[in-house]
């Protein structure tokens, strides 16, 4: 009672600590978070697994020789022109081996590009180059289609049988494709105008980049440790080799079927053999109309009148496009439908997504409960208590 300093009430220092407590709890979770998106970002763009994750199985068919791919139908277009619609058109009518250009990197590029720079780092896989992303854009690829000679990627392309492609996010590689696949008809994407195109487009691309953020952190966590590495050999063993049936046949195209192995296969190297090669300077993205003009009008240069289809999705029916390949009968009619450009796999085929979805968030309760267990190890992480003095 004689002192003048005051005491401070139990009733309200209780409630203070907890409040502490909760905002100190609440702070670590948040950066223990941050910590663990951070870990799982970097695994999957820089593919610090992939050297146990991919296998040596490519295309075994007998390459054609003669420098020839042996494709039949070339899509050219840029993205959002319907390369993707033409592309599961194609595979309708019959032409089994139909390529988007994600086809092309799932089972020709990735092997290809992987087997340049090996020869050029002496087989380090760990010197290869970081994968192409929106956080990496550089030219990897341009230097492997300046370092491969014509009859290399003819027989990497005739060695799976590819009878059409379309070369979304590749246009570059369209002019040295159509020199190596004569014969060949081409159907010329150029139905919108430039302003049709570039607003199309500008809507695209947001949503794009938004999948590939969302479908990176939930796939990801198969991608923080090396789980791909045993997880699509054991499905394969289960599914009686369809993997290396597919690696080594070339099909069939994952746009098209999408299942099993296959698919978590895709999962496993999508980011490395696919999209990364829309970021590693084999794309057209033209900013004015001049340039977009120029691109469509390379390929009518290039192209003899009557192996040409100056293709309009408006207007176009199946039937135009077989009498142009020579398809009878006809196997489908009318107007095309449209193919979905956005979460593509998991819309398409919905059964596969679902059964790989508790995959994916059993992996994802594993790597938190692990990280947790390391931070528990790290004495300034686990904030040892303060010695009182005397």
């Amino acid at each position: 009672s004689g002192g003048s300093g005051r005491t401070r009430s139990p009733s309200r220092a209780k409630p203070r600590a907890l409040a502490m407590g909760r905002c100190r709890d609440g702070c670590g979770v948040c950066c223990k978070l941050l910590v663990y998106v951070t870990w799982i970002m970097i695994c999957e763009y820089m593919a610090l697994w992939s050297r146990f994750i991919e296998v040596d199985w490519k295309c075994e068919h007998p390459p054609l020789g003669g420098n020839q791919s042996g494709i039949r139908v070339l899509v050219a277009g840029l993205a959002k022109t319907g390369t993707r619609t033409m592309s599961r058109s194609l595979h309708q009518i019959g032409l089994d081996h139909s390529y988007h250009s994600e086809e092309f990197g799932y089972y020709v590029w990735g092997n290809l590009a992987d087997k340049f720079w090996l020869s050029r780092n002496g087989g380090s896989w760990s010197k290869l180059p970081i994968p192409g992303s929106i956080y990496n854009m550089q030219d990897q690829d341009k230097q492997v289609l300046l370092g491969t000679r014509p009859e290399e990627l003819a027989a990497a392309i005739s060695s799976c049988r590819v009878d059409a492609l379309a070369f979304d996010g590749i246009e570059q590689l369209f002019s040295p494709v159509y020199k190596i696949s004569p014969g060949a008809k081409v159907l010329l994407m150029n139905w919108r105008t430039f302003e049709q195109w570039q607003k199309s487009l500008t809507t695209f691309v947001p949503e794009l980049l938004f999948e590939i953020w969302f479908m990176g952190l939930l796939g990801g966590s198969l991608q923080a440790l090396p789980y791909h590495a045993v997880l699509h050999r054991v499905f394969d063993w289960l599914q009686a080799g369809r993997l290396k049936t597919a690696l080594t046949t070339g099909g069939p195209p994952i746009c098209q079927v999408f299942e099993g192995t296959v698919a978590h296969f895709h999962a496993a190297t999508n980011t490395r053999r696919i999209a990364s090669r829309w970021f590693s300077d084999l794309g057209e993205f033209p900013m004015w109309k001049e340039w977009y003009d120029e691109f469509q009008q390379r390929v009518k240069d290039a192209v003899p009148k009557e192996d040409l289809f100056e293709w309009d999705m408006k207007r176009n029916t199946f039937e135009d496009l077989c009498a142009f390949l020579g398809v009878e009968p006809c196997p489908k009619s009318g107007k095309m439908h449209r193919a979905r450009n956005n979460f593509i796999f998991q819309r398409d085929f919905p059964y596969t997504f679902a059964l790989s979805l508790p995959v994916a968030l059993t992996a994802h309760w594993l790597n938190w409960k692990l990280l947790g267990l390391l931070l528990s190890v790290l004495p300034r992480c686990r904030g040892a208590p303060r010695q009182k003095s005397d």
